[in-house]
């Protein structure tokens, strides 16, 4: 059994920052060597080719057997931004922590407080990327009142407000005395590997944001959920077409999704639609209108093949559909190769990413698998906190995934939530819009990965998250963690407008 790597916090603090920069050292050098071997996806001839020192930093942090179906992409996007690869497997080499999901964060952050990574984009699925999860303390009897989540929104999350490393792990320390002991080292608390707690759903008298994340992002992060190296050419492919393709599609459309039976969405879809202003065209598909303007798989089919820019939908969904209305079975209907869109959802899991654990079967990070409480497992003490890599079974896809890898039609684009999503996404899709508009009008690029940080912070500041209390209910937690359980996959630099 692999045991945490915990000796770099019993090193002297001064003696710890020289063997950590070194390693840094090694670690970059390291990357531009093997990059060089990798059929011409090189950091260094990403650097060469950048131009200016003053374009925007662009960093790829990509598995060593994905980097060099990279490097199509490489020389696109070094015409503008000074792109560099790196691989995953060196860059995360001798960085502290206890998994490679921290070791990735550490390597992140170095880079940002480098100047070196404004923009990020990891390329790779849960099962050959990291993935951190975050935890809820969700009463669930069978599952010890604990439940986890992918997060990116972790490594976005670099630096706490004196801008020092945000590890997400306030609550490592020894474990309290009540409290049972479960599948960690004697001595430690089980907290050390629930990263991001969230409270307040079980325990009232914690703080909801209990491991004090800052929670606002220093860098613009998106992932490509690919594993092979076909669907990265896929990807990459398609994101060239549509930056391509802008040229073409001088007046930007765009069309807003609102499907009854979960929320009235209908006036909060008009404000949005009335922050885009001119030059902007905006189509409607709403519930309760009339036949030629309800939101059904023909008319967003439709809407798609006539090369719509940005499709924003709220209303039920599912790991496979939008209810009521596309799913991965319309996947085949949609032509809009060199016009695709950017698309959000503020609905329940359209954008699933990997295992939902405990529930549903994982790997924990010893390597045991777990059946799952949705398979009649019950856990008698604290569920072992899953695994940085979840493969096989313990990676299903979803329709953002396939709308984003499966071919070159769909989408350059897909923001969605990985599991249940409640009103509160509403405002993270607001916010969404506002910072496409707010930079279009300043004539700012509107690029998806600073709108994306953009909606975060506001979502932040007007949901009260720095002061939000539990309450007798649910929802406050929920709240709270509502902007952890979104994805982003796309290129973080990909023009909106």
């Amino acid at each position: 059994m692999r045991q945490p790597e915990r000796a770099f916090r019993r090193t002297p603090k001064r003696r710890t920052r020289i063997r950590r920069a070194s390693r840094v050292v090694a670690c970059l050098i390291a990357a531009i060597v093997t990059a060089s071997v990798c059929d011409g996806v090189l950091a260094e001839d990403a650097k060469k080719d950048s131009g200016p020192n003053d374009k925007p930093s662009f960093l790829i942090i990509a598995p060593r057997n994905l980097a060099p179906s990279l490097e199509a992409f490489v020389a696109f996007r070094a015409r503008e931004f000074d792109t560099r690869v790196e691989i995953l497997e060196e860059a995360i080499n001798g960085e502290p922590g206890i998994d490679d999901a921290e070791r990735l964060k550490h390597h992140l952050f170095d880079a940002w407080r480098g100047g070196s990574a404004g923009y990020v984009l990891l390329v790779g699925d849960a099962d050959v990327l990291p993935v951190r999860y975050m935890c809820l303390d969700r009463i669930t009897p069978e599952a010890f009142d604990y439940s986890f989540y992918p997060c990116d929104l972790y490594y976005a999350d670099l630096a706490k407000a004196d801008g020092t490393f945000d590890d997400w792990n306030a609550q490592k320390g020894e474990t309290p005395e009540n409290e049972a002991v479960a599948f960690t080292p004697a001595g430690t608390s089980f907290h050390a590997r629930y990263f991001g707690e969230v409270r307040g759903e079980k325990n009232k008298a914690d703080p909801i944001n209990f491991d004090g994340v800052d929670y606002r992002p220093e860098i613009a992060l998106s992932r490509w959920p690919v594993s092979t190296p076909e669907e990265v050419q896929t990807v990459a492919a398609k994101t060239i077409a549509y930056e391509d393709s802008l040229a073409k599609r001088t007046a930007p459309s765009a069309a807003f999704i609102a499907v009854g039976g979960w929320i009235e969405n209908r006036p909060s879809m008009d404000e949005w639609a009335s922050m885009l202003a001119a030059p902007w065209s905006i189509e409607k598909r709403y519930w309760g209108g009339d036949a030629a303007t309800q939101p059904t798989e023909a008319a967003i089919v439709d809407l798609l093949n006539k090369g719509t820019r940005l499709v924003v939908h709220s209303g039920h969904g599912n790991d496979d559909c939008w209810d009521q209305c596309i799913g991965t079975w319309s996947l085949g209907k949609i032509h809009n190769a060199g016009a695709t869109a950017v698309m959000i959802s503020a609905g329940c899991s359209t954008a699933r990413f990997a295992t939902l654990p405990p529930y549903e079967p994982y790997t924990d990070w010893q390597g045991c698998e777990h059946a799952g409480t949705n398979a009649g497992q019950v856990f008698k003490i604290p569920p072992p906190a899953p695994a940085c890599y979840q493969r096989g079974r313990y990676n299903p896809t979803g329709l953002g995934e396939q709308l984003l890898r499966r071919g070159p039609d769909g989408a350059a684009a897909y923001i969605g939530c990985n599991t249940g999503s409640q009103p509160a996404g509403m405002s993270l899709a607001r916010g969404f819009v506002r910072a496409i508009a707010t930079r279009s009008q300043k004539h700012e690029p509107a690029r998806l990965g600073d709108c994306w940080s953009d909606a975060i912070r506001e979502y932040y500041d007007a949901e009260g998250l720095a002061t939000i209390k539990p309450d007798s209910g649910w929802y406050p937690p929920s709240i709270f963690f509502q902007g952890m359980k979104f994805m982003v996959f796309g290129d973080p630099t990909l023009r909106i407008r």
